[in-house]
C-alpha cells in the first residue's frame, strides 16, 4: 500500500503462500482505494496542498489508532516482529509540524475510530500487511512530491520518505515473518480478515474526510 497504495508483485515464495494469499484477498478493495479522490492524484501535477494536509490529517489519526494496538501486540510474548522501529507516527507528527496543524486538535475534534482488533498472530500480520505495505511507494511519491509541491522529508514529506532505501529490505523482512503463518490455515484466514478490515478503515476514514474537508482548516506553510 502506497498511501496511494501500492500492491507490490508477488514474492518468489510460490502461489501458495500467504502473500498470495492476502494480495488476491484484498485486490478488490486495495484497487478501490488507490482510486480514492485524496490518493489518485499525489503522483500528479495538480495535487493540492489543501488535499494533502487534508490526507496527512486523515493518516494520522488513522495511525494514531492503529499503532498503540500494534505496539501493544508486539509487545507480547508470541510476536516475534518488533513494529517499534517501523512505527510511523512521528513521522506524520513532523509533516503536520511543518504546516502548523495541531495534532492534538485533531483527536479532540472527531469521536475515536473503530480499529481492528489484534488478538493473535494472524490478526497482527493482517493489519501489518495494509500497514507495512503503505511504506512501498513512498520513495516515488516523495519524489513527486517534491518535484509539484516543493516538499521534502525535512519539509512535510517525512511519511511518504517512509525507511528509505532500506524500504524494500523492511517489506521482504515483513514477508518472511508473516510467511510463517503460510501452513495455518485458521491464522491465514485471520490475516486475510484483519488486512480486510484495515483497507475497510483506511477507505472509511478518508470517505469521510473527504466529505467533512479539512477539520484543521488550511493555515500553516503552503
Amino acid at each position: 500500500m502506497e498511501i496511494t497504495l501500492t500492491n507490490p508483485p508477488p514474492a518468489a515464495t510460490g502461489q501458495g503462500s500467504l502473500r498470495a494469499l492476502l494480495r488476491n484477498a484484498t485486490q478488490a478493495q486495495h484497487e478501490r482505494l488507490n482510486r480514492h479522490t485524496l490518493l489518485t492524484g499525489l503522483l500528479q501535477p495538480g495535487y493540492s496542498l489543501a488535499d494533502y494536509r487534508l490526507l496527512l490529517q486523515t493518516l494520522y489519526r488513522l495511525y494514531s489508532a492503529l499503532e498503540p494496538r500494534l505496539a501493544e501486540f508486539a509487545a507480547g510474548p508470541v510476536a516475534g516482529f518488533d513494529y517499534a522501529a517501523r512505527a510511523k507516527l512521528a513521522w506524520l507528527q513532523a509533516d503536520l509540524d511543518y504546516f502548523g496543524i495541531d495534532a492534538a486538535a485533531l483527536e479532540s475534534s472527531a469521536p475515536p475510530l473503530a480499529v481492528p482488533a489484534i488478538a493473535t498472530l494472524g490478526d497482527y500480520v493482517g493489519v501489518l500487511y495494509v500497514v507495512e505495505g503503505s511504506t512501498l511507494g513512498g520513495q516515488l511519491i516523495g519524489k513527486r512530491l517534491q518535484q509539484y509541491l516543493g516538499l521534502t522529508p525535512n519539509g512535510g514529506a517525512r511519511f511518504y520518505c517512509g525507511y528509505g532505501e532500506a524500504s524494500a529490505v523492511r517489506w521482504r523482512d515483513y514477508l518472511a515473518f508473516a510467511e510463517a503463518l503460510a501452513a495455518d490455515a485458521e491464522q491465514s484466514k485471520a490475516a486475510e480478515m484483519a488486512a480486510n478490515r484495515t483497507f475497510a478503515l483506511f477507505e472509511a476514514e478518508l470517505d469521510r474526510a473527504a466529505m467533512r474537508g479539512s477539520p484543521a482548516g488550511n493555515g500553516g506553510n503552503g
